[in-house]
């Protein structure tokens, strides 16, 4: 093996540690909230009035830093497991050690806790720096402990993508609170704007409770021998298939349900949107799942969810140009 190849690999275990893609995903999302959703239908007739760009940039950076951070603490408390279900993927030891893990996590958190304190005193609001102290908090238990318990750790993954969404309304929401004769003008739009982020934020949890159910699926050899109390190595194969089948049908209805009030609130285009490009896919999961019994099954299923979610957070622009 060359240098060439070498450095090659190290750069894609770096990316694999960093999950690259995710954290696409998760400063995507972010950027589509203020600039598809918040500006033109929260600030439409007072378009200088929303947060300042600096520092909603510094909230999407704080995101990616807690996100990148929980990774590798997750990577870190996993290596032993990671070994066997994904032995050409892990990237402790090879790129970085296990001591460098801590550090990174431990630098890249404390940015984030201090950046999200920053913020919290440009909106006059402590309790909003507590939010991210808090989801630091929340993702080192979850690595060191929750995830091997039965069901918490696949609630605690699935409420990481409403934080990802709720945050960027709170964020507005603080800062709107600073500025009483803008909030009296965009009040009648805020209900508007406030439903939508939820159904953002429902569909991200139910799409990522989804994915990491699936996700103990194929990594259920390694969590069987140490020990791990997932659903499939608790509840077996065919009973965490019908808890899927459940959820996706769940999915299914909710889309279906917000599809009904896009039409008759004249968002037409959108409901065709995610007829084609989220329903559809979400059937072909359906239908997927039920076939699936390889560790290259579950792999596939796992990476359609993320093309799910990234078509769903996509149907922000669909809503923009609408």
């Amino acid at each position: 093996m060359n240098s060439k190849t070498t450095i090659s690999q190290k750069i894609i275990l770096l990316a694999q540690l960093f999950r690259v893609p995710m954290i696409l995903i998760i400063a995507g999302t972010q950027l589509l909230l203020r600039f598809c959703i918040i500006q033109p239908f929260l600030y439409d007739r007072q378009p200088g009035a929303i947060s300042a760009l600096p520092d909603f940039l510094i909230l999407v950076l704080v995101t990616v830093f807690l996100a990148v951070g929980g990774y590798i603490i997750n990577d870190y408390f996993d290596a032993k497991i990671d070994a066997v279900n994904r032995p050409s993927k892990v990237a402790l030891n090879k790129v970085i050690s296990p001591r460098g893990a801590i550090k990174v996590h431990m630098t890249l958190h404390a940015i984030a806790v201090i950046l999200g304190f920053y913020l919290s005193w440009r909106i006059q609001a402590l309790t909003f720096g507590f939010i991210f102290l808090l989801i630091s908090t929340l993702l080192w238990i979850y690595s060191a402990k929750y995830k091997r318990v039965f069901l918490w750790g696949n609630l605690i993954v699935a409420i990481l993508p409403v934080f990802i969404v709720l945050i960027v309304w709170l964020f507005e929401f603080f800062w709107l609170r600073l500025h009483a004769d803008v909030f009296a003008a965009v009040v009648s739009d805020l209900s508007w704007v406030t439903r939508l982020f939820l159904v953002y934020a429902f569909f991200g949890f139910l799409i990522a409770l989804i994915m990491d159910i699936i996700k103990d699926l194929e990594e259920s050899e390694g969590d069987q021998l140490f020990d791990c109390r997932t659903l499939p190595v608790v509840a077996g194969l065919k009973t965490t298939k019908i808890v899927l089948a459940g959820m996706i049908l769940l999915t299914a209805v909710f889309l279906a349900y917000v599809q009904v009030i896009m039409e008759r609130i004249g968002f037409g285009m959108v409901m065709w949107y995610l007829l084609v490009a989220v329903q559809i896919p979400i059937l072909y999961l359906f239908i997927r799942m039920f076939k699936a019994t390889t560790k290259a099954d579950f792999h596939h299923l796992e990476t359609l969810c993320k093309l799910i979610m990234v078509a769903g957070i996509l149907s922000m622009e669909i809503i923009f140009i609408s």
